[in-house]
């Protein structure tokens, strides 16, 4: 016949349960605690804000309109390009990494003799932009961006953003968001995923992305895309490899195009000597409506 069970002991076995939960509730709130860390780590050095420019598109004989306008408690700068034609279809850029508004002149004025009209503006703490960035505060400049790009877009005959780089996905974030909706999406030497482009770009080790949040995971943003998307790449990017366009062109449900270029760096967008080459394409696609 079984031994009846001593009091005491059940509950000294139940006080260990309590106290093995409470002990791994506590691993636990360690663990994401030190995963915060890492990640607020790792975003401090992943933006690389570049030194302000001067150069503007009236600079290359193209008037402008530069401005600012405000993202939550900071004042963000922005240059406005308008094309001849009232009408002409516009551009709202969401640029990379390490550039500013002096970075992307030449490129409105290319735009400009190309007959489309473009918006380009520096995220916080780029350019002479104020405040610090972080996936938060670029997803608010984002926002509010769009807005100032259809106010001074009233007219244009059709809206289309293009997110270049970093830019990919700061855009890819707030897109399904974006009211009204644009009438295209174009993205340059963008990445996979955050964590991906981590791994990329060197800032952190393959064995260690796991442990970080994707605040910008781009393949499943590009899934519930349902806008025309094209997609511009290099197969000799060395920033971002080529094949992380290549997982998202096969991610994305309805009309896209992939646009593959040989040998272009992974700045050919706005380096003058393969401008004209990369932009190329990208302006038919604007100035047509057709991928």
């Amino acid at each position: 016949m079984p031994s009846s069970l001593d009091p005491s002991d059940v509950q000294r076995s139940g006080w260990r349960w309590v106290a093995g939960a409470f002990g791994l509730a506590g691993l636990a709130a360690a663990a994401s605690f030190g995963r915060l860390l890492l990640y607020r780590a790792v975003e401090r050095e992943a933006f690389m804000p570049s030194p302000i420019g001067t150069l503007t598109p009236d600079d290359l004989g193209v008037v402008s309109r530069q401005f600012t306008f405000h993202s939550g408690d900071r004042t963000l700068q922005a240059s406005w390009v308008p094309a001849a034609q009232p009408g002409a279809p516009a551009l709202a850029v969401f640029h990379g990494d390490e550039e500013s508004l002096a970075d992307w002149a030449p490129v409105q004025a290319l735009l400009h003799a190309g007959g489309i009209s473009s918006f380009v503006f520096d995220y916080s703490g780029y350019g002479s932009s104020t405040g610090t960035p972080s996936v938060r505060r670029l997803r608010e400049d984002a926002l509010a961006a769009y807005l100032q790009f259809r106010e001074a877009a009233s007219g244009a005959s059709r809206h289309y953003v293009m997110g270049y780089s970093l830019g990919s996905g700061v855009l890819l974030d707030v897109v399904a968001s974006l009211q009204p909706q644009p009438d295209g999406v174009v993205v340059g030497a963008g990445f996979s995923s955050a964590r991906a482009a981590a791994v990329a770009t060197g800032l952190v080790s393959r064995w260690i992305a796991w442990a970080l949040p994707d605040p910008w995971n781009n393949i499943a943003r590009v899934r519930k895309v349902k806008l025309p998307v094209m997609l511009v790449h290099s197969r000799l990017d060395a920033t971002i490899p080529f094949r992380h366009m290549q997982h998202m062109a096969r991610a994305i449900p309805g009309p896209s195009r992939l646009v593959v270029f040989e040998q272009l760096p992974h700045n050919a967008a706005i380096e003058p000597a393969f401008m004209k080459t990369f932009w190329a394409p990208v302006t038919r696609y604007l100035s047509s409506g057709k991928l």
